[in-house]
């Protein structure tokens, strides 16, 4: 038992140290919300394309379900 507790104690060291290595000390890189920041500005510059390939699926999607397809404008189409 004792050895195990031993071992046990020495993995975790070693885990420590292993993640304090691997790990930007504060100064370097960007902090987490500049990461955040940045992504949710990518995401925003994409919405254009996302809302074209969003209204091209429903477009699709209406068409191979025999349902009236939408126009421009129309979201209730596929309602009726």
């Amino acid at each position: 038992m004792d050895e195990q507790r031993e071992e046990l104690r020495s993995v975790s060291e070693k885990l420590s140290l292993l993640i304090e290595i691997l790990s930007p000390k504060e100064t370097e890189g960007p902090t987490l919300d500049d990461l955040l920041a940045r992504l949710i500005e990518v995401v925003q510059e994409q919405n254009p394309i996302l809302r074209r390939i969003d209204r091209t699926t429903g477009f699709t999607l209406d068409h191979l379900e025999g349902r009236p397809v939408r126009r421009d404008g129309d979201e209730d189409a596929h309602l009726s």
